[in-house]
């Protein structure tokens, strides 16, 4: 009897390893699926940002007053220097 012990414990070590290995695979791709989602979830939420019109007018605005503020600071270097 202890010979047919023998291959059966060897089985079961051999399915028990084989379903850890699994289970830790199982694991890792869970891990990179959740990893994968959360970056997706990021670039989603950027391309919304960019596609929102609020967005584009809040830029289109902005460079505007940086221009308007340029033009602006360059006319009043000049009168001062004319005075």
């Amino acid at each position: 009897m202890s010979e047919q012990a023998t291959p059966t414990s060897s089985g079961q070590r051999e399915l028990r390893e084989e379903l850890d290995r699994s289970q830790e695979e199982i694991l890792r791709l869970r891990d990179l699926l959740i990893g994968m989602e959360s970056e997706l979830g990021a670039a989603k939420g950027r391309l919304a940002e960019l596609e929102d019109p609020r967005v584009l007018v809040l830029a289109a605005k902005q460079q505007l007053t940086t221009r308007a503020l340029g033009r602006l600071s360059g006319i009043v270097v000049r009168l001062r220097g004319n005075s």
